[in-house]
């Protein structure tokens, strides 16, 4: 299939290394060295947004703010094309979606991968390997289209689920927001440690991690609705009450807290 891709950092350069096997991928970014460093690892190129068309697909791996332009700039001339993003929120998407012409083929998508460094020099075709990825139905999802986006996702590597967008968003509050906000706070927390800050072992640096996300993607995360809100909410009352116990001498429900946290973690896949 010939496949295009709209935005060539960290994301969108590992969905081309990986689909580039199986796929004709073409890439465009705004961002001259990314096109650049993108075209010398083998990505076909193309110097403007339009330029991905016609194609069988186009996956959008923009920053979240440029989504929704990126789709109303490609929607009118995509013809049966399968237009797919891959932001960490949905809501917007599906949004779009539902005022868009009657004929285009919107699927929203979320591969639950990353790392928190940025650019096309981070990319890696194995990114995605193992891992799951969310497909979310809009108004303009037939099932052709969520064939298709299957597919593409499956040839990354990954493990296809689905669900709404608005469960999506709202599982992404906890999962990636509130991770983000607790990380931070932990990190400026740390500054207390000076001047040991600098020694830090492996506890603090991996708990930290996620203090380290690109800025702009960290604000439209912690800035995108309520569900941050609750999600902030749900740390901060489940740290009130580990802090009563422990001032408390209630060293069994202590351990209850952290053996319940222990299961949540040992849940993950």
């Amino acid at each position: 299939m010939n496949v295009s891709i709209a935005g060539l950092g960290l994301i969108g350069g590992s969905l081309a290394l990986a689909l580039r096997s199986r796929h004709r991928v073409t890439g465009f970014d705004s961002d001259a060295a990314a096109r650049a460093a993108a075209g010398s690892a083998g990505v076909t190129i193309v110097d403007s947004l339009d330029g991905l068309l016609p194609a069988d697909a186009v996956l959008i791996a923009t920053p979240m703010s440029a989504v929704v332009p990126t789709l109303a700039a490609l929607c009118p001339r995509a013809d049966s094309a399968l237009l797919m993003d891959v932001a960490s929120l949905k809501r917007p998407v599906a949004a779009f979606a539902e005022s868009a012409r009657a004929t285009a083929r919107i699927v929203g998508g979320h591969p639950m991968a990353g790392a928190t460094a940025s650019g096309f020099d981070a990319a890696s075709g194995d990114l995605f390997r193992g891992r799951p990825f969310l497909l979310v139905p809009t108004a303009r999802s037939d099932g052709d289209a969520m064939a298709l986006a299957g597919t593409l996702a499956r040839d990354t590597g990954a493990v296809v689920s689905v669900c709404s967008a608005e469960v999506h968003d709202r599982a992404m509050a906890f999962l990636l927001a509130a991770p983000l906000a607790a990380a931070s706070a932990v990190a400026l927390a740390g500054a207390e440690a000076y001047p040991l800050l600098a020694l830090a072992g492996p506890g603090f640096r991996d708990t930290t991690r996620l203090a380290d996300t690109p800025l702009d993607l960290a604000t439209e995360l912690l800035t995108s609705g309520t569900d941050v809100h609750r999600a902030i909410d749900a740390v901060i009352e489940n740290l009130g009450a580990l802090r009563a116990s422990i001032d408390g001498g209630r060293h069994e429900q202590v351990r209850d807290t952290l053996r319940a946290g222990k299961r949540v973690r040992d849940g993950l896949r």
